[in-house]
């Protein structure tokens, strides 16, 4: 009599198994969605108009990002595992940890959160600086993985990325948070970082208008565009702007009571200058990439331990197979 595992029926079923364990270990997606229902939800609506300073549970997806317990930038939670900020902030050799939920920097409460950074993931195509000028900065996002997984509560919570069908337009508002300088710096004097989580309600700007200014202001031929479909800007002309620390920072818009990441702080001519538009990494055109990273990224741990499994499996089949023949 052959044994019911290693009988025909058994081989069977052991076949059909591996063909099962193969397909879910391959292409399945994760327990867990990117982002959820529950994203870009503000617990609490009352509106400071810019420049002031933010109240706590607003903005619950702000997080600063440090490097020896001092702010370098700002960032967004987008997952569970995941924080969103701008590539020029962050190098893949170093060691950064992220603070978030509360809008004082360094203030710990019950509310607070410290966790470490695991892994960081550069655009592959970004570029510190194009052309001959001083001109700026393409594709300028990164993404941080954490190294665990976050309980949201109302104090931490992600915001919801604009996906590629996103628009914004211009002459609409969108409101801009961080923890950036105040008072613009002059020369031989730093200003510090402000204290408290800042916000401003921004205008937005054409990017032909926006490619516009930056021709005028730099030497770049008008043949050459200067403000991509990867960019978004602001219009500064209500005297509202980003400044130094703001980096990273998320310019969030809001859609039928949910707040959407249309853009990040990127790059500008100066700090807060007069007339002069602030440049944002627009996030509809890298909803993509990010989704793609993530979720590669979050299913490497589960498809390693699928193949273990497979490894037994298909010992056993193979012990089998010896003992049947």
């Amino acid at each position: 009599m052959l044994d019911p595992i290693c009988g025909p029926g058994g081989l069977l079923a052991a076949r059909l198994f591996l063909l099962m364990q193969l397909f879910v270990g391959y292409y399945s997606t994760s327990d867990d969605p990117i982002q959820d229902e529950g994203c870009g939800h503000s617990y609490l609506y009352d509106r400071v108009i810019g420049g002031e300073d933010s109240v706590s549970q607003k903005w619950p997806w702000q997080v600063s990002i440090q490097e020896s317990n001092n702010h370098l930038c700002s960032g967004t939670i987008i997952a569970p595992q995941w924080v969103m900020t701008a590539a020029h902030c962050v190098k893949n050799d170093f060691s950064y940890d992220v603070y978030m939920g509360s809008t004082k920097l360094n203030e710990s409460s019950k509310n607070s959160l410290r966790v470490s950074v695991k892994k960081v993931v550069i655009h592959p195509n970004f570029q510190e600086k194009r052309y001959w000028s001083w001109i700026g900065r393409e594709n300028d996002i990164a993404l941080l993985k954490l190294v665990e997984r976050l309980n949201y509560t109302k104090h931490i919570a992600p915001i919801c990325i604009a996906s590629s069908k996103f628009q914004v337009k211009p002459g609409s508002f969108c409101w801009l948070t961080g923890w950036g300088v105040t008072k613009v710096p002059t020369a031989g004097k730093e200003e510090p970082m402000s204290p408290k989580l800042q916000e401003a309600e921004i205008s937005i700007m054409s990017n032909d208008d926006c490619d516009t200014f930056y021709h005028e202001a730099s030497q770049v031929p008008t043949i050459v565009r200067i403000i991509s479909i990867g960019m978004l800007c602001s219009d500064y002309s209500r005297g509202r702007d980003f400044c130094i620390g703001d980096d990273g920072s998320p310019l969030a818009c809001e859609v039928d009571n949910t707040w959407f990441q249309a853009g990040l702080v990127s790059w500008s001519l100066g700090c807060a200058q007069p007339e002069t538009p602030g440049v944002y990494a627009r996030i509809s055109t890298y909803s993509n990439w990010v989704d793609r990273v993530v979720a590669e990224l979050n299913h490497t741990v589960s498809i390693l331990l699928t193949c273990s499994w497979i490894t037994l499996l298909s010992l056993l089949l193979l012990l089998c197979l010896m003992m049947v023949l």
